[in-house]
């Protein structure tokens, strides 16, 4: 039947049926009523919206010492928590914050107000930096006034949702573990989401890339808040504290599968902190449970390099090889010889390559109210995971931020309560302190990376055209120099020739007004306020487009938009894999390849004037150059741009009449 028809036809019969029902009221014939199906969820429905955030407070703060089989009360789950008692005092009276002992230890006054009632100092937790905020505080009268409710499914559902409390915090995990916490902590997997130039340039290519993208980008720097559900346009202030741990614990402990993907395509098993198992490098691990600890168990694969790379190996949908640090290694002598990723960067020494045999010895974990020789002893890693990165946070956001700092501007320093510019004060001498032990491994690393070798002539003539020559040999084995998102990454020679004057008489490696080596990403440069740097000798990779004209030409963000200004990230047409590239966007290598070497010649004309001439050849690294923070909308930030010299040579050309 033709459409138009059959939509005739259903109307004549619609149109008759409410006829006939109309008849039927109006001469008193009702028809039998229907009774709806009942809803899924009846009011009033056993879900407080406050449990998530008590049980996050309790998980982070008090669990570590509270759990089962200790000798304080459990506080590990909810239905320890309502059946737990201090004494012979209830932890929770449903109804009544006074009668319940966990929140009259909690509780406390921040603003000291006389004649309060209530106690200035909390009786937990014993660490200042860690009592309650007025507004957890508050959270926890209401839910314990409102009848101290489970979050509870309805029985005929059994499809539980994915919550925050699913993948435990790192701080959960701070009780027993405090030494791989603090090195986590100040690293640059715990600042992954923080970064504020990782979120604009996630933005930016947001807006490039019209929305297609996703979460292409976030789920490789925060995979909890892409399990989550969080998209790749939120913004930082939004997303959930789980989220902005970044490359968290449980990003790594609770992988319970070997994936063999690149680009951060993994799976995190979701679940409580004693409900599910966290994996480790340890084959004898299980025997933690006895202890009131989590279920553990042993993975050898966690210590093979196909581990990192599944984040460390990054290809774009349409083919393009953003990062190449696993490729590298699996075609490197590191790989040949058996040297992993974890051997040089989980070591006592950054970038030095460690058998399990040879790094120290103690204990993995701290566990509370069990003696230490009860634990075993275990060859120890370094969480730090040092590479080129830094934070260019404020020491008030990063290592640590306090939990009253979400619900007051701690900017205001003089409105603030004494225990907060205490705690506050406190704090920012911790970061510090963190931040400068994060430095000094991140020059380790460095250090480790290339040598620098110079030739120069020690007496001339003159006039005399001379010749510096300069040879930059990589001295690791496991991946190039640099690596990672090497678009990003500068390392380059500086080469500055100076009469006795100080005049510069040659210069290649010198940086323009903005901070930008004289290049083709220089804007000085292709303004013609300054020459390009013909001579520049630069390992910086780059991003290579093919323009409307069919001429290639270098880019300094990964959407090529040459060829058409709506860019959409849509899978390759062609086998790109095939080449390593799309057809019209790559990248061009410039990176020293694993233990290899690269050499300069630099002309030097000499005046004609007799003297000494002073020579100065460096090896820089940068990790991020100011044009890409112009680009991103984060110009503000070039100031904390350091430039780190890796090796330096000085010498002398001795010029005689």
């Amino acid at each position: 039947m033709p459409a138009a028809r059959k939509l005739t036809s259903q109307l004549a019969v619609v149109t008759i049926g409410l006829t006939v029902i109309a008849a039927l009221w109006f001469w008193g014939i009702a028809p039998t009523p229907v009774a709806a199906i009942p809803h899924v969820i009846s009011q009033p429905h056993p879900y407080d919206p406050d449990w998530p955030e008590i049980y996050l407070i309790l998980s982070q703060k008090c669990s570590g010492c509270h759990r089962p089989d200790s000798k304080r009360v459990d506080l590990s789950s909810y239905e320890a928590l309502l059946a737990g008692k201090a004494g012979k005092d209830p932890l929770i009276v449903p109804g009544d914050p006074d009668k319940s002992a966990l929140f009259l230890y909690v509780e406390w006054d921040e603003h000291a107000k006389p004649l309060s009632g209530v106690s200035r100092t909390p009786e937990m937790p014993p660490n200042k930096l860690e009592w309650l905020s007025p507004g957890q505080l508050e959270t926890m009268k209401r839910w314990i006034t409102n009848g101290a409710l489970e979050y509870c499914l309805p029985e005929n559902c059994n499809i539980a949702p994915l919550t925050e409390m699913e993948f435990p915090s790192a701080k959960q995990c701070q009780a027993c573990h405090p030494k791989q916490y603090d090195e986590w902590s100040r690293s640059m997997h715990a600042y992954a989401q923080h970064s504020p130039v990782f979120e604009a340039f996630n933005l930016t290519l947001m807006e490039r890339t019209n929305g297609t993208q996703g979460t292409f980008c976030t789920r490789c720097h925060t995979p909890v808040g892409t399990a989550l559900g969080e998209n790749g346009n939120r913004r930082n202030i939004h997303r959930s504290r789980i989220s902005m741990e970044g490359v968290t614990c449980v990003t790594c402990h609770r992988r319970n599968a070997k994936h063999y993907k690149s680009s951060g395509r993994v799976g995190i098993e979701p679940g409580k902190m004693l409900d599910t198992c966290m994996y480790g490098p340890f084959d004898d691990a299980s025997a933690s449970q006895a202890m009131g600890a989590h279920p553990s168990a042993g993975q050898e694969y966690l210590k093979s390099s196909q581990f990192c790379g599944e984040c460390h190996d990054v290809t774009n949908p349409q083919g393009v090889r953003l990062e190449e640090a696993f490729s590298e290694w699996q075609n490197s002598p590191a790989a040949k010889q058996g040297i992993t990723c974890q051997q040089c960067h989980m070591g006592p020494v950054q970038g030095v390559p460690f058998k399990d045999c040879e790094r120290p010895l103690g204990r993995a974990a701290v566990v509370p109210g069990v003696p230490e020789d009860q634990l075993p002893l275990r060859r120890l890693s370094d969480h730090t995971f040092a590479g080129p990165d830094y934070s260019l946070l404020p020491d008030t956001e990063f290592p640590q931020r306090l939990d009253w700092m979400y619900e007051v501007d701690y900017r205001d320093f003089d409105s603030l309560t004494p225990y907060q510019k205490e705690t506050l004060t406190e704090l920012r001498k911790q970061n510090r302190y963190h931040l400068r032990l994060a430095a000094e491994k991140r020059y380790e690393v460095l250090s480790q990376a290339a040598d620098l070798h110079v030739q120069a002539p020690e007496v001339a003539r003159p006039g005399q055209k001379v010749q510096v020559n300069v040879e930059v040999e990589s001295l690791m084995s496991g991946h190039s120099f640099p690596t990672g998102f090497t678009a990003e990454r500068q390392a380059w020679v500086s080469t500055i020739v100076r009469d006795q004057q100080g005049r510069v008489v040659f210069k290649s490696g010198d940086l323009d007004e903005n901070g930008d080596l004289r290049d083709d990403h220089s804007h000085a440069v292709l303004a013609g306020q300054v020459p390009y740097d013909q001579y520049l000798l630069n390992f910086q990779n780059k991003f290579v487009a093919l323009t409307s004209e069919g001429t290639d030409r270098t880019v300094i963000l990964s959407v090529n938009r040459n060829l058409s200004p709506l860019s959409f990230v849509r899978p390759a047409t062609g086998v790109s894999a095939s080449f390593g590239r799309p057809e019209t966007f790559r990248i061009a290598k410039g990176s020293l390849a694993p233990l290899s070497k690269q050499r300069q010649s630099y002309p030097v004309r000499l005046p004609n004037e007799p003297g000494t001439y002073h020579v100065t050849v460096r090896l820089n690294f940068r990790h991020l150059p100011p044009t890409l923070l112009d680009r991103i909308g984060t110009p503000h930030l070039k100031h904390l741009l350091e430039v780190v010299v890796l090796r330096e040579w000085c010498g002398t050309i001795e010029v005689a009449p």
